[in-house]
């Protein structure tokens, strides 16, 4: 247990510290991410994070994925000192545009729109990858399970940058699941602690 605890406390720095743009050789931007993604596509513009900006969880899974948005919640209070709200929505429903939506892949209408954006729900992703995408429009955390979508939201927080008077989260496509070694590593974090106790370790530095 002591063990899990001192390996919470080194993985939000490992995650947080580096900054998640750099440029390539060539002075191309590229992601700095930490653990890499599997398969990452990295588009023009990105997502607005502002004063407006709501968080939307599926109903169903509110007391499971809320552990997650309030994650998110809390990092971009933390970099802006915004103050999002975390709202539910019906399976069927439709968040408005400029929402961040944490949603299930079981749900056919969020497959068929990643699908159409290029990032396919098929069974590489399993119950602790996820997909990320994000647009000028649309910033979504899809994934199996509330442990993929934790995973999830830790990259979507590396992501995030001060822009203005709130946040950017470039526009980009992700496909991500944990190798061999990634879910051993993951399953002795999670082993043993508390949801409460895993939110608050994954705070950034100096929460």
């Amino acid at each position: 247990m002591k063990m899990n605890k001192r390996l919470l406390r080194i993985v939000p720095c490992l995650l947080l510290c580096a900054s998640a743009l750099a440029l390539d050789s060539d002075g191309r931007p590229q992601l700095k991410l930490v653990p890499a993604p599997k398969e990452v596509q990295l588009r023009d513009g990105g997502f607005q994070v502002g004063p407006r900006t709501k968080i939307f969880v599926q109903l169903g899974h509110q007391s499971e994925d809320r552990i997650a948005a309030e994650t998110l919640a809390e990092e971009v209070a933390d970099q802006s000192g915004l103050k999002l709200d975390i709202l539910g929505m019906k399976a069927a429903g439709k968040a408005e545009d400029g929402s961040i939506v944490l949603a299930r892949l079981q749900d056919s209408r969020v497959r068929r729109f990643l699908a159409q954006n290029g990032l396919k729900a098929d069974d590489l992703v399993g119950e602790d990858g996820y997909l990320l995408f994000s647009d000028k429009s649309h910033l979504i955390v899809a994934a199996n399970t509330g442990q993929g979508l934790f995973y999830g939201v830790q990259t979507l927080r590396q992501l995030l940058r001060p822009a203005g008077k709130g946040l950017m989260c470039p526009a980009v496509g992700i496909r991500d699941w944990p190798s061999l070694e990634r879910r051993s590593a993951q399953d002795d974090l999670s082993r043993g602690a508390d949801p409460e106790f895993l939110k608050k370790q994954f705070r950034a530095p100096g929460a």
